[in-house]
């Protein structure tokens, strides 16, 4: 008939419309089916039928059910390892002979052309998940963190890039590598630390991403281990990030190690930049002899604790302890030795306030102790713990001779609403301890 369509005529812009099929296809399945709806559309039936054979072997067919058995095998074509059969109704047949090398082709050429899409599609997505990372990265290093936040904060983002069922951020202490930080589904999960020799003999510093089953490695490494990143910076390695399995059961390749790489490198920074940030602010607020807080931190954190009072009606009481005698031993036995005499009270101080006092060293032999939620009264029992203390001091080492301490005590916001007011009040009491000849403790107003 002449209203019939011929091969030439379904042939005419086969190609062009398979690959606008290809552009269109959000899916393989539907790359074919939209594929075939060209045919059926050009030849005016919907008896065509698709069958594809992947490597898997697990047949996908595309057609009308059901699928008769009288159909006719049209072309059979195989690429890269998948075979496509297009078969058709008996009445069709014979008239798309002429072009089922060119069906078959062009189906096959699709199918090709979609796995390099998706291929491309994949490596885009994958490099715009590693753009989103080295931001999130560059996040990370422009805000100034805690050493303690800056390490959970890396092993958080690095567990969640690279789906990892667990995740543990090792820091070097002394001939170890310690586990500092552990991210796991596996409460039962304690890893050992790993030392520091033994593994920088196997994996120098600069030595890269390595796994368990590189030489030397597997018996160092905490059990199922499947990605050992060592964080090196500067000429120095300040840290490890070890991985388990990952969520989606994907194994870790190449782009996953690249990326690691470079991962590793900023967090290597991060971790730096909190280490130098907190040494510093060290430095700032605390006294370099004793390591307690230096006068500025304490006026600090008084001004906090006396603001919690004001607003929540509690008090706040100071005491402030002045070393008798300080000046005969730095005159006798030295500098040297009256430097060891505060450090040794400095400890003691340490050992008998509560976690939440704050205490610090004034400057020369004065210190200073803020006793938050305290009055007079249950601050002179602290006292007298430090006096008891005191005391088997002197007898443990007779060296510094007879020593005593003088006290004095203030309260906000009875006695001031400022650092400043309550530290003068504490001072004015400790004064008159001192006038009284020392070894005494006087409160605030009582003088």
């Amino acid at each position: 008939m002449s209203g019939e369509p011929t091969a030439i005529s379904t042939a005419d812009g086969l190609t062009s419309a398979f690959a606008q099929a290809c552009r269109q296809a959000r899916s393989e399945g539907e790359l074919l089916e939209r594929c075939r709806k060209v045919l059926t559309d050009r030849l005016n039936s919907d008896r065509v039928w698709f069958a594809i054979t992947p490597p898997d072997r697990s047949v996908i067919w595309v057609g009308p059910d059901p699928i008769p058995t009288e159909r006719v095998e049209l072309v059979r074509y195989a690429s890269n390892g998948t075979e496509i059969v297009i078969s058709t109704d008996p009445s069709l047949a014979e008239g798309l002979k002429p072009i089922a090398f060119q069906l078959g082709f062009g189906v096959s050429l699709v199918l090709d052309l979609r796995s390099v899409l998706v291929e491309r599609q994949l490596a885009l997505d994958d490099s715009v998940f590693q753009l989103r990372a080295l931001r999130q990265v560059a996040r990370l290093l422009s805000s100034a963190h805690s050493t303690d936040e800056s390490e959970h904060l890396v092993l958080d983002f690095m567990a969640e890039v690279f789906f990892a069922w667990w995740a543990c951020l090792y820091r070097p202490s002394g001939a170890a590598f310690i586990p500092k930080s552990l991210r796991s589904l596996d409460r039962d999960r304690v890893p050992e630390s790993i030392g520091r020799e033994e593994l920088e003999a196997v994996l120098p510093l600069g030595g890269g991403i390595a796994d368990p089953g590189e030489v030397g490695l597997a018996g160092l490494l905490p059990k199922g281990t499947e990605l050992l990143i060592p964080f090196d910076a500067g000429g120095e390695r300040v840290g490890l990030l070890i991985l388990g399995a990952r969520l989606n059961g994907l194994a870790y390749g190449r782009a996953e190690r690249d990326l690691a790489a470079t991962l590793a490198f900023a967090g290597a920074i991060a971790l730096k930049n909190a280490e130098l940030v907190e040494r510093l602010q060290n430095a700032a607020t605390t006294d370099q002899l004793t390591g307690l807080f230096n006068r500025r931190a304490l006026e600090e954190r008084l001004e906090a604790e006396i603001s919690r009072s004001v607003r929540h009606q509690i008090r706040t009481t100071v005491a402030m302890i002045d070393l008798d005698r300080f000046k005969v031993i730095n005159d006798t036995l030295g500098h040297a030795a009256g430097d060891r005499y505060l450090v040794l009270v400095s400890q003691l101080l340490r050992r008998h306030v509560r976690t939440l006092d704050v205490v610090g060293r004034l400057g020369g032999d004065e210190f200073l102790v803020v006793l938050p939620m305290t009055n007079p009264a249950e601050a002179k029992l602290f006292v007298q713990r430090v006096l008891t203390a005191f005391a088997d001091l002197v007898t443990e080492y007779p060296e510094f001779g007879q020593g005593s301490l003088s006290i004095g005590i203030a309260e906000a916001p009875r006695d001031g609403l400022t650092p400043a007011a309550v530290m003068a009040a504490a001072d004015a009491a400790l004064y008159a301890a001192k006038r009284q000849g020392g070894a005494a403790v006087i409160t605030a107003g009582t003088e």
